[in-house]
């Protein structure tokens, strides 16, 4: 009876120690988890401030935009105005005015029905190519729904071209082409032609004319 009496502190004594180191080593262990978790934090973030900052350095600067095109060359336009017109309402495309028009019938539908006038108070244009340094076009009348073709194609074309089918909504005026004669030539000439509104045609013009 003596020795349990005696082996009681004892064993009481080895449970209390052990419980201590076990909750000192776990103690250890969460500050070690929690260091750990901290230093992986802070390496992920500046990680992620690194690669934003050579994101940042590696983005090309933005481009200046460019400007118009007709406001790129000092042409006459005044010089030959058209009337002042008020849009309401497009008229039904009348393609017997004009033989070659029916062949190009899905060009001009589509640019009639999303179009506004754009050349000489009251036509919608419609520009597309036609092979290597050549474009054509069409022009629908929004009053009457008649069709002309436009002064390009092959017999308006020139092989090294600065610029093609310059126009204005307030003027007839109507460039074709501002042409060079090789493309190391510095100097330029002009295609260029007026629309009569009576007539219903196009007229050369002068280059004297137009700047």
């Amino acid at each position: 009876m003596r020795i349990k009496i005696i082996l009681l502190p004892i064993v009481a004594f080895t449970l209390f120690s052990c419980k201590e180191k076990k909750d000192t080593a776990e103690n250890k262990i969460s500050q070690l988890s929690a260091t750990d978790t901290a230093t992986a934090k802070a390496s992920e973030e500046i990680k992620a401030d690194t690669v934003s900052l050579k994101e940042t350095e590696n983005t090309p600067p933005e481009e200046p935009e460019k400007e118009p095109t007709v406001g790129a060359y000092d042409f006459t336009f005044n010089k030959f105005p058209s009337p002042s017109y008020k849009f309401i309402k497009k008229a039904k495309l009348d393609f017997s005015s004009d033989e070659g028009a029916y062949n190009f019938r899905t060009r001009i539908k589509e640019a009639y029905a999303t179009g506004t006038p754009d050349f000489a108070s009251y036509y919608i244009t419609v520009i597309f190519g036609c092979g290597a340094s050549c474009i054509m076009g069409m022009m629908m009348d929004v009053r009457d729904g008649k069709i002309y073709s436009l002064p390009l194609g092959e017999e308006n074309s020139c092989l090294f071209a600065e610029d093609r089918a310059i126009f204005d909504l307030s003027s007839r005026l109507f460039i074709a082409g501002i042409c060079k004669e090789s493309p190391e030539e510095e100097s330029v000439y002009y295609k260029a032609f007026v629309w009569n509104e009576e007539k219903k045609v196009f007229e050369k013009t002068d280059e004297k004319d137009i700047k």
